[in-house]
């Protein structure tokens, strides 16, 4: 009985889903960082255009009450010709004194007749707000990156400020249009970087336009405010920039440092020569990185037992090789000095060697080929009472009507229909088939069974033979067993189960050895094998 011990690896499990939370984890990090500082520019660039229309619009506001006070004041009647300095500079020390802004008063020409900066009372308390204490916002390091950014910062392509040469007021495109009677204002820059904001309003009484009132903010009064504001802005950015950081440590440490582990050891694996290299398990992730380590442990499992398989096989096949060879050079050797009948036996003895080589060496072929033809072909519908009826046809024409198949399919009598290879399992059938009939005596039948069992697909294959001995139930499928009687010796490669074996797991079905009960010596009859595969 013939028979090889199987060492493929057994049939992978169903694919499970593969889980997504390192990526999620990935995409939410880098999330919150960017969306810190897509908020802090936006937050930035609103705050700061909406701080100057609230500014001008305070200005103008400012300017309006000014002028409507001014006009009040001018001199009435329709000889009004412009506003009395007498009545206006007690006027504007007044008003001026409230607000922060300069303010400049233009007659109806154009011409400069006022200005706050040369009316404030001599004994008037000028004061300058201090900076705030230092901080650590407040750092020389945060000042140059600060200065550095506001270089680059939007808003910095507003026209230059310069103060008024001579009289001429119109100098201020602002105020020429004022004198149009339509208020207008203007934002540019200094010569220290510091935005100016202009108001000119005009002063009217009975829609005439007795001067314009050009109001102006203290250089430097919104660029603090800005200031403040970016400075909060480049804190933000820089918190921004800490949690990148830490997010990025995090994800080296949870992503990069794993799979550079992995990297090492499949690397240790390539080029060790013997042993086997220790794989990181971390499977217990749920994310990627433990579906990556538990397919790279499983993979290599499955390499090193294949890498053993074949040193097996080579083994084994050295050895059953060299057993023909060694007779073969026996009987080379006895030639010389044999007697013409001793050579005839010779010549016989060297002629079964050679065919059991050449049984040996096929075999062996096609065993090493079948993984290679299993993996290629594709998958289909197999129907067994088909399969089976076909190969007993086959048989039945070589050996004539020893073979028999029969079906107990209950009510369902469609088939019994499994997904697998069609010439593989055709291979397992005629391989029991033979192997039964080598065991058989020549009015021996062999007996093909189909049948279901819950939702597993059996195929029996039974004899009259002698049967097997209990103890070697399983030994005959491993790899070169045989066990049969000495005529027979040296007719099988033992081979043949052990294929059947292999083809049967990867169809993820099992296949066992029994006896049968009868009269025989130890009480029982012939051979049964079983074979139980998967429904779909």
């Amino acid at each position: 009985m013939s028979a090889r011990r199987n060492q493929s690896p057994a049939p992978p499990p169903a694919a499970h889903r593969r889980r997504r939370g390192l990526t999620r984890l990935i995409i939410a990090l880098n999330l919150i960082a960017v969306l810190v500082l897509i908020g802090g520019s936006f937050w930035l660039n609103l705050r700061r255009v909406g701080m100057i229309d609230e500014r001008i619009l305070s200005l103008k506001t400012q300017g309006a009450i000014i002028a409507a006070a001014l006009a009040e004041s001018a001199t009435d009647g329709p000889e009004a010709t412009g506003i009395d300095d007498q009545l206006a500079v007690p006027l504007l020390r007044r008003l001026v004194a409230q607000t922060n802004a300069r303010v400049r008063l233009f007659d109806r020409k154009g011409q400069l007749q006022l200005d706050s900066r040369v009316i404030v009372p001599s004994n008037e308390v000028v004061t300058n707000r201090l900076p705030a204490p230092d901080s650590w916002l407040a750092a020389e390091w945060v000042t140059e990156v600060y200065e550095w950014l506001a270089r680059w910062a939007p808003g910095q392509d507003y026209p230059p400020y310069q103060e008024l040469q001579g009289l001429d007021g119109t100098f201020y495109g602002e105020v020429a249009e004022a004198l149009q009677a339509t208020p207008s204002s203007a934002v540019r820059v200094n010569s220290t970087g510091d935005l100016i904001l202009s108001v000119a309003v005009p002063v009217q009484r009975y829609q005439l336009v007795l001067g314009v009132l050009h109001l102006t903010n203290e250089g430097g009064d919104i660029g603090a405010i800005l200031r403040q504001e970016r400075l909060a802005i480049l804190q933000l950015s820089l918190i921004a920039i800490a949690v990148m950081i830490a997010t990025s440590v995090l994800m080296a440490r949870n992503i990069a440092q794993p799979i550079r582990a992995l990297a090492d050891a499949a690397d240790d694996a390539r080029q060790r020569v013997k042993g086997r290299t220790a794989i990181p398990d971390f499977s217990a992730r749920r994310d990627e990185i433990g579906d990556l380590s538990g397919s790279l442990l499983a993979m290599t499992d499955a390499l090193y037992d294949r890498i053993d398989a074949i040193e097996q096989f080579a083994a084994d096949v050295a050895h059953e090789i060299k057993n023909p060879l060694t007779s073969l050079k026996s009987a080379v050797e006895t030639m010389r000095r044999a007697t013409p009948e001793q050579r005839e036996r010779l010549m016989a003895v060297i002629q079964d060697d050679v065919n059991r080589v050449n049984r040996l060496v096929t075999d062996i072929s096609d065993a090493s080929r079948l993984d290679a033809e299993l993996a290629r072909e594709n998958a289909g519908a197999v129907d067994l009472l088909r399969l089976a009826n076909d190969v007993a046809a086959l048989c039945q024409k070589e050996t004539g009507p020893r073979v028999t198949v029969s079906a107990d399919l209950g009510v369902q009598r469609a088939g019994l229909t499994v997904t697998g290879l069609d010439g593989p399992l055709g291979q397992v059938l005629r391989n029991l088939i033979d192997n039964a009939l080598s065991f058989s005596p020549p009015e021996g039948t062999v007996r093909v069974g189909l049948a279901r069992e819950h939702r597993f697909a059996l195929m029996t294959v039974a004899d009259d033979g002698p049967g097997i001995p209990p103890e070697h139930l399983t030994d005959v499928f491993k790899r070169f067993y045989t066990s049969r009687p000495d005529e027979h010796f040296g007719q099988n490669s033992g081979l043949g189960l052990s294929i059947s074996k292999q083809i049967v797991d990867v169809h993820g079905g099992t296949i066992e050895a029994a006896n049968q009960p009868g009269d025989g010596p130890d009480g029982h009859g012939g051979a049964i094998f079983t074979i139980r595969l998967p429904l779909p």
